[in-house]
């Protein structure tokens, strides 16, 4: 009995041995966040020049670290990804276990006055000619990402760096943000992470996207004032408000400010035309110039199904006899897949060396996972097939996926996890397609 009580005894000293050896092994390091104000001039129309900064931990403000620029989606905010998604915890245990090596990420904010920018320089839009006035309309936010906040950031924390330490990604709006972003500074980042962005804009035309913005538009009797339909209950007018006002924001004048009646004045007097999808947001007075100003938004979409579509996309489309002229506007300025064109021909050393991360849900509500297999293909068929990682994912380790299935927004937490693993390699020059990106997301990984 004694030899037994001895034996006992000297398994638990082991057994407290190991646990505390574990606990050593899993102790985590914090980081620190901290929140920034970027100075920039008022004529850009940014809302909230404001990003949260996190520092790995045992900081050293001398040490120029790899930064990433990491951008919310539509309806979030600089603090989303702390406050919503714990990012900085994901960070900490990247670090603390060895898998990532110490890297800042910055959080910037992107949402303007109709809840998202799109990361894009929002002009006032001119359909008679097709082209912008030089007028800022809902915030110029490329041009405040790529001039104000990257060197403020990167001087205040170890100096600037080149495109090998520099890397972008984002969800959704963001992921649409990181993309175009690359694509027109290819010059600016080494890496980029996309997760589940509108990256293709011809697969608008598909997927009843267009059938369901009208059956939103029509639910409520097709009112002029966009704001009747903000919200999640017409999340395909939200959203479409959203691009529109990134992409061709309007505005029309009337010269007599005693008239008051206002959606007559907007709309039928030489300026807005309900036809031609446009919105009414506002009506504002200045009174220095003694006019009224209708402000609104161009959908890319016309009613009058008679006429030819517009010449820039394929008339077999679902969505193909709705689309005005606009839609190219859309196309030729904004849309990713067609923007690898433009960066072949502006940027083509930076752009072959780019290591890009995607990944999308095979369960993506929003209709993206076309998008972003047509965006994935263009890449690969321009060189980058060796410096892609791709994945669709559907559930994750031991939920199944008719339970939990791959949808726009969630797994956030692994996808991240995934994602600055591919970040720490590539700004690093690793093999990026080391990873076992297989693990979590489970359905296919080129």
């Amino acid at each position: 009995m004694r030899r037994f009580y001895l034996l006992f005894f000297l398994s638990f000293l082991f057994y407290l041995g190991c646990r505390k050896a574990d606990q050593e092994v899993l102790t985590i390091n914090h980081g620190k966040v901290e929140e920034i104000t970027i100075n920039v001039d008022p004529a850009l129309g940014i809302v909230t020049p404001k990003a949260l900064v996190y520092l790995p931990p045992n900081y050293d403000p001398n040490k120029n670290y790899p930064i990433i620029y990491l951008l919310h989606g539509f309806g979030g905010d600089y603090r989303t990804y702390v406050y919503f998604n714990g990012v900085h915890e994901i960070l900490d245990y990247l670090i603390s276990t060895g898998q990532i090596e110490p890297v800042i990420v910055v959080m910037p904010d992107g949402r303007n006055l109709v809840g998202g920018s799109f990361y894009t320089n929002s002009r006032f839009y001119d359909p008679a000619s097709g082209g912008y006035m030089p007028l800022v309309a809902f915030g110029d936010y490329e041009t405040y990402i790529v001039d104000s906040l990257i060197s403020q950031v990167e001087r205040r924390y170890g100096g600037l760096r080149d495109r090998t330490k520099r890397g972008i990604m984002g969800l959704s709006m963001g992921s649409y943000g990181s993309a175009k972003l690359w694509l027109k500074h290819t010059d600016k980042f080494g890496a980029v992470a996309l997760h589940s962005g509108p990256l293709a804009f011809d697969k608008l035309l598909d997927d009843n996207v267009i059938d369901s913005l009208f059956k939103d538009w029509n639910s409520i009797g097709r009112k002029l004032w966009i704001k009747e339909y903000l919200g999640r209950e017409h999340i395909w007018l939200t959203l479409g408000n959203g691009l529109s006002a990134a992409f061709t924001p309007r505005v029309t004048a009337y010269a007599n400010p005693s008239d008051w009646n206002v959606i007559p004045n907007c709309y039928y007097s030489g300026g807005f035309d309900s036809t031609y999808g446009d919105f009414l947001l506002d009506t504002l007075t200045v009174p220095s110039l003694g006019i009224k100003v209708c402000v609104g938004v161009r959908f890319p979409i016309k009613l009058d199904t008679t006429t030819p579509p517009a010449p820039c996309v394929d008339p077999s489309k679902p969505g193909a006899r709705y689309v005005s002229n606009d839609f190219c506007v859309w196309k030729r300025h904004h849309d990713p897949y067609t923007l690898i064109d433009s960066a072949l021909v502006n940027y083509p050393g930076e752009f072959s060396n780019t290591k890009v991360y995607i990944d999308v849900g095979l369960k993506d509500e929003l209709t993206l996972l076309s998008h972003n297999r047509a965006f994935k293909e263009k890449l690969k068929n321009n060189g980058l097939d060796g410096n892609l990682v791709y994945v669709e994912f559907d559930g994750a380790l031991g939920y199944p996926a008719e339970m939990f299935p791959g949808m726009h927004n969630n797994w956030l937490y692994v996808r991240l996890k995934k994602s600055f693993i591919f970040m720490d390699r590539a700004l690093k020059g690793k093999d990026i397609k080391a990873g076992e990106y297989k693990e979590y997301e489970g359905k296919d990984y080129e």
